[in-house]
């Protein structure tokens, strides 16, 4: 694991940060392609770009925070230094969904129009991110022996844990993995006539149940967090369900 990528002299970057960075960028070129497209002005998207960014960070890092507070209690200062790592993918997702849709209400355009174009560049995003998790060595799984299961150092978060010790689910691999194989299926699917939602409404619930699958192999250091995943989890895929039968009825 590496969970500084680059260090010269006395500055250290963070894996973490450069591949949270990486996924935004590769995001939104995704976006702005696929909005020319379907005749959006690119600077919507770059404009919805900086409130996700915004939403994402502050939504992911304040619901990671509520359910990791043994690491901040001690060091208040530390809730800011997000490039080292410690996000909750839900509270960004609910955070960017929240300032993406008061933005594009502002500009009067369609969310779920523009949700379709996004959801493919979230499905990448997550790819490049959980790879950071991974050179990080958070978001870890569960003991196991299989083959590829790995020990992370000790100078890590997996390491530090404590099951550390102990050969562990690498969780991000497996989720960064389905993140591409995602990306590629909505990305098919966009490019393909469909109606208004159904690609969002694809990535809602494939994501939510890839996530509460992979739940169960994902260590967490109380049941609290184990099942508030479950609720949001099945939440998306219940949204996702909805959204998909109603732009399903408009188009027939």
């Amino acid at each position: 694991m590496r969970p500084v990528l680059i260090q010269i002299g006395d500055i250290a970057i963070p894996s973490y940060g450069i591949m949270l960075v990486v996924s935004f960028l590769f995001a939104i070129i995704y976006a702005k392609r696929a909005a020319k497209k379907a005749d959006i002005p690119p600077v919507i998207i770059e404009n919805l770009a900086f409130y996700l960014m915004l939403g994402v960070i502050i939504g992911g890092r304040i619901l990671y925070v509520m359910f990791h507070w043994g690491q901040y209690e001690h060091d208040i200062l530390g809730i800011i230094r997000i490039w080292e790592g410690g996000m909750m993918f839900f509270g960004g997702f609910i955070g960017g969904f929240l300032a993406g849709m008061i933005y594009l209400k502002k500009q009067k355009i369609s969310v779920l129009q523009v949700a379709d174009i996004v959801a493919p560049a979230m499905a990448i995003g997550v790819f490049f991110t959980r790879i950071g998790c991974f050179l990080n060595g958070c978001c870890f799984g569960t003991p196991s022996t299989l083959p590829w299961a790995i020990k992370f150092p000790a100078h890590c978060v997996a390491g530090a844990s404590p099951v550390g010790d102990l050969t562990l689910h690498p969780t991000q691999i497996y989720t960064s993995l389905f993140g591409l194989a995602l990306f590629f299926f909505l990305n098919n699917r966009l490019n393909k006539p469909h109606s208004r939602g159904e690609i969002f409404s694809f990535y809602l619930m494939f994501h939510g149940a890839f996530r509460f699958g992979i739940n169960f192999i994902r260590y967490y250091e109380d049941s609290a967090n184990i099942w508030i995943n479950h609720v949001i989890a099945l939440a998306l895929i219940i949204v996702g369900a909805v959204i998909y039968i109603i732009s399903s009825q408009k188009q027939n």
